[in-house]
């Protein structure tokens, strides 16, 4: 009886328009338990073009029938090899299409295969295709767009130089796992991959309804303009509702399984005659011949068996007598007539006896007597027995034993070089003297060889090392002389490409004190025509201050309290000789203290915790208010305000935060003892007046100055006596009054802002300052002018460094020393840098490097 059935719908949009079947989408269901499709089980084909041209839709479906043909076709028992073995076949298929059209006119396409057996799913995919899971609770992507990996840094996920007919050769990417009940598939066209996040595809493949989630796939094409649009979503679902399931003997549990009995005896019967069936038609059925017809043009007539008109044999080549014949009968004539004694004395003819005894064996061995033939024969391999077969190995070592033995026996024996004796007893024995005079010289020889080829190959690899120096050096001369910036870049590319071949060279190392001092003297002229043209500066030293205590987890913010020497109390300065970093697990987050020097961190505050009456829950955010860490947790009557008196910890309930929705992160500012929290409610500042956090905050946002601003997409907010709340795209709106005063953008550089996440806002006592943006995508941290938006410089550490900065989400600069300090959450390490001098304009040589601004604090 089945446990479960598949349930498959599927979108088609053609120009906006939706189809009720999709052309690109190919669904093969086995139609009885006997058909060829019951064996491999179900295929589902969705292909995918560049072009929506005629010439385009036919390679789509030349490649899809060539899929389906050959998985069917193909004799294999595994599906995988199966499915490889037909995406070649296509491939092949539209590659042969292309090399008879044109270069403009060639298509590629790309598609995704899913054959489904049962519970098992075996994908092969050739991009640029789409296809989603969900396995054991786990989301799988093929492939992975890169809005999922922020280290991604691709601009083109997708590519086509390895699309089915793009080459003669092709690799499929293979994936196999096991689908659960209420576990589903999707398969698209690849413009849903920008569309479709993590968080939107995990509720698509939780919907369980198929029907459903197209309907969603629609409404997000539709939303996003999306002309052209293929999907298919497979669903694996039990076969019983749930009510059959909960209530067996109510009349829907019993209808639906006596339909389920009766659909697998019908299923039984048919597979039962399908195999008689088709054991009676393989029996009575001759094999069909596979190979191809010839073409009646181009091949000659057969001939006809019985000809009117034989030719005639030619006549027998006589190769006269054999030669034991030959030898007997010259070996007969050679010899004299035998005759009796009597024949000598004068006597008359003797007849000779009729009957002589032949004692000898001459001729018996002339009559077998053949032409000279070699001692060993080695015949064919395939006109040999079984048992010759078997015993070929033995019979080649026994040769090889013999000929061994046939040669010690006749090699004539050399004699043996006289020994010179010297005096004393002759009957001892002596060797000769060894020479060690001569393996003297020709160790000295070959030494003086070696040293000789390595002077050679050191010199030689000096010698190139310095060309590329003299080249990586009149590349970088070419950059402080051209006239524009691009040019610039593209002069610096071909540094870059110069250094990169000195660092190469085996004598470019620290053991070298010439060229390696020459190689850190370009690599900083480097960085500094680098830094001119693009504004790029690097961290100096790194350091790594705390990791996180357990192996996957990661920190989301740090607070590092502000530096003062007009503290007398011992608890405050406890306080302030620690940093303080929030955990990222939104389940269990909690509050760490660290070491202002670095160190393991320790809990400070921690989910289910006492706090009076009060059981703490996960935290959310945390900050510095006035002399100590205060820190916000969510429970489920609603959002808590937690802060130090003394050694203890104390509880205050936000007011009005039973009501709170938190989809992502919470963002608390405080300035002058008030909070201000944005997130809880969807495009809206809530403020709370200092010291009554427990009243309903004010909705500190006027709406009648929001008519012509769009907030929702803000994703971070600071506060330094006027709100800024940031964009994605790194812009800044600045609200003052609960108004909109201004909107700071960022100049545009290379590369081009995008995906900023985070930010921190720096103030001096001019009104001016610095805003520093976090972008993870690119592994860099952008300084810009607060009041112009002028890009001061982009950091980001060395790329043949030990770090990387491939997690990036929190920042913290502390301006109160003489040169910035800035504090980075990079994924589960909090990490500590001094913020590099700012680098001077492009064509201004005569310029030096100046120090990094300083803020009031």
């Amino acid at each position: 009886m089945h446990k479960f059935e598949t349930r498959a719908s599927q979108l088609g949009l053609v120009g906006g328009i939706r189809q009720q079947a999709s052309d690109l989408i190919v669904v093969a269901e086995p139609g009885s338990l006997f058909a060829p499709e019951a064996r491999k089980g179900t295929l589902y084909i969705l292909v995918e073009t560049d072009a929506a041209e005629p010439h385009s839709q036919q390679a789509c479906h030349l490649a899809a029938r060539t899929i389906r043909r050959v998985f069917y076709e193909d004799s294999t028992v595994s599906i995988t090899a199966a499915l490889r073995r037909a995406i070649t076949a296509a491939n092949k298929a539209v590659y042969q299409q292309n090399m008879a059209q044109p270069t403009g006119k060639r298509d590629t396409v790309g598609v995704t295969v899913v054959a489904l057996k049962d519970s098992d799913l075996f994908v092969a995919q050739v991009q640029p295709a789409q296809a989603y899971m969900m396995n054991n609770g786990a989301l799988r992507a093929l492939p992975a767009h890169p809005s999922w990996d922020p280290a991604h840094v691709s601009a083109s996920p997708f590519s086509r130089d390895s699309a089915i007919g793009a080459s003669l050769f092709i690799e499929p990417e293979l994936y196999r796992c096991t689908l659960r009940p209420t576990e589903s598939a999707i398969l698209c066209s690849s413009g849903f991959a920008p569309l479709l996040t993590r968080d939107e595809t995990g509720r698509l493949l939780h919907m369980q309804d198929a029907d459903a989630v197209v309907e969603r796939l629609h409404d997000l094409a539709g939303q996003h303009d999306l002309g052209d649009a293929h999907a298919l979503v497979i669903e694996l679902r039990p076969a019983l509702s749930p009510t059959a399931r909960q209530e067996p003997l109510s009349p829907t549990g019993l209808s639906e399984r006596g339909r389920l009995a009766a659909r697998s005896l019908r299923g039984w019967l048919a597979s039962f005659t399908g195999e008689a069936a088709l054991a009676v038609r393989g029996r009575r059925t001759p094999p069909a011949d596979d190979a191809p017809s010839p073409d009646p043009l181009r091949t000659m007539p057969e001939q006809p068996q019985h000809s009117a008109n034989p030719p005639s044999r030619p006549a027998p080549i006589d190769m006269g007598e054999e030669l034991g014949e030959r030898y007997a009968r010259s070996i007969q004539n050679s010899k004299p007539p035998e005759l009796p004694p009597s024949a000598y004395l004068g006597e008359g003819s003797y007849p000779s006896p009729s009957r002589r005894i032949d004692l000898g064996d001459g001729p018996a061995l002339a009559a077998k007597a053949r032409p000279y033939r070699s001692r060993y024969e080695k015949r064919p391999f395939v006109d040999l027995s079984w048992r010759e077969r078997l015993a070929l190995p033995f019979n080649q070592i026994w040769l090889a034993i013999d000929e061994a033995r046939r040669s010690q026996r006749v090699r004539p024996k050399t004699p043996r070089t006289p020994v010179v004796r010297g005096h004393g007893l002759s009957y001892r024995r002596t060797g000769p003297a060894f020479p060690w005079l001569l393996l003297m010289g020709l160790v000295l020889v070959i030494s003086v060889l070696i040293m000789y080829g390595l002077t050679l190959t050191r010199q030689n690899d000096q010698q190139i090392a310095l060309e590329y120096f003299t080249a990586a050096e009149g590349r970088l001369a070419t950059v402080r002389e051209v006239a524009s910036e691009a040019d610039a870049l593209d002069a610096l590319d071909l540094a870059r490409q110069a250094i990169d071949e000195v660092r190469a060279s085996p004598n470019v190392t620290d053991t070298n004190p010439t060229l390696w001092l020459r190689y850190q003297e370009l690599q900083r002229e480097y960085e500094r025509a680098l830094a001119a043209v693009q504004r790029l500066t690097f961290f100096d030293s790194p350091t790594v201050l705390a990791t996180y205590p357990l192996p996957a987890g990661s920190f989301t913010s740090v607070v590092v309290p502000p530096a003062t020497s007009t503290v007398t109390d011992p608890i405050q300065l406890d306080a302030l000789r620690y940093i303080y970093a929030l955990g990222g697990d939104k389940e269990s987050a909690q509050l760490y203290r660290i070491p202002r020097d670095g160190g393991s961190p320790q809990s400070y505050l921690r989910p289910n915790d006492q706090v009076g009456e009060t059981v703490v829950g996960p935290l959310r955010a945390a900050l510095w208010r006035i002399d100590q860490v205060v820190a916000v947790d969510q429970a489920p009557e609603g959002f808590g305000y937690y802060f130090r008196n003394g050694n203890q910890w104390n509880y205050s309930k936000l007011g009005g935060s039973e009501i709170w929705s938190v989809r992502d992160r919470l963002t608390v500012k405080e300035y002058d003892g008030n909070l201000y929290v944005w997130g809880a409610v969807p495009n809206e500042v809530l403020k709370f007046q200092s010291g009554n956090y427990g009243d309903t905050p004010e909705y500190w946002l006027d709406p009648t100055g929001l008519v012509d601003v769009d907030i929702s997409g803000a994703v971070d907010m600071s506060v330094d006596g006027a709100i800024y709340l940031l964009k994605p795209n790194g812009n800044v709106l600045i609200f003052s009054q609960g108004r909109p005063v201004s909107e700071i953008k960022p100049e545009a550089i290379n590369p081009p802002i995008s995906g900023v996440t985070r930010f921190f806002v720096t103030s001096d006592s001019s009104g001016g300052g610095s805003i520093y943006l976090i972008e993870p995508l690119s592994e860099r941290i952008i300084q810009m002018d607060k009041v112009t938006g002028k890009v001061i410089q982009q950091i980001k550490v060395r790329p043949d460094g030990d770090m990387r900065l491939d997690s990036l989400d929190g920042i913290f600069v502390d301006d109160s020393g003489a040169r910035p300090i800035l504090y980075l959450v990079n994924g589960g390490q909090i990490i500590r840098a001094e913020l590099p001098a700012p680098p001077r304009p492009f064509r201004d040589t005569s310029a030096t490097p100046s120090p990094a601004p300083t803020v009031g604090p």
